[in-house]
């Protein structure tokens, strides 16, 4: 018995390689160069090169940044039909130039509606900051303000509370 496996003939350290039966490691002479040339053949091809980069070296991501300037101070509570001033920035991590558009609208209840909408193409790397004011108005007393990126899936919103205007005031 082989006391380093404790099985009878399981090639221990005693054996030498033509004691391990016939083919034990004949594969290797084969497999190797079918692997060589296999990795020699994929790198032949321009897609081949392309997914040994793409495996290989690390890739820069490529996103779109949407967020709220100072989103502390956007309005939790406002008058339906007053003016609100909401403040976000559109940041260009693409690797190129690319066209954005943003579409700012309001939504209560089962309807919604635009409030807003502007476009521009950002350079690569740089930002764009949009400042404007919106009347909300929504068929319920919550409404939802939604800022979106037609064509990419970032959007950003927050919640108002609507109050009627003239709700508060007492008469003289």
């Amino acid at each position: 018995m082989n006391s380093a496996l404790g099985r009878p003939g399981s090639g221990g350290a005693g054996q030498s390689n033509r004691d391990r039966g016939p083919g034990a490691r004949r594969w290797w002479p084969i497999l190797a160069p079918l692997a060589v040339l296999a990795v020699g053949v994929s790198l032949l091809s321009p897609g081949g090169r392309h997914e040994w980069a793409l495996s290989l070296f690390r890739q820069p991501a490529r996103y779109t940044v949407l967020s709220f300037n100072r989103a502390a101070a956007l309005p939790a509570t406002a008058v339906t039909g007053d003016p609100i001033t909401v403040s976000f920035t559109v940041g260009n991590e693409e690797g190129r130039a690319a066209d954005y558009q943003y579409v700012i609208s309001a939504a209560g209840g089962r309807s919604s509606r635009i409030l807003g909408e502007s476009a521009r193409t950002v350079a690569a790397g740089a930002t764009w900051t949009v400042t404007t004011a919106i009347r909300p108005a929504c068929g319920i007393a919550r409404c939802r303000i939604e800022v979106s990126l037609p064509g990419h899936p970032e959007t950003i919103d927050f919640l108002v509370a609507l109050k009627a205007p003239g709700a508060g005031r007492h008469a003289p």
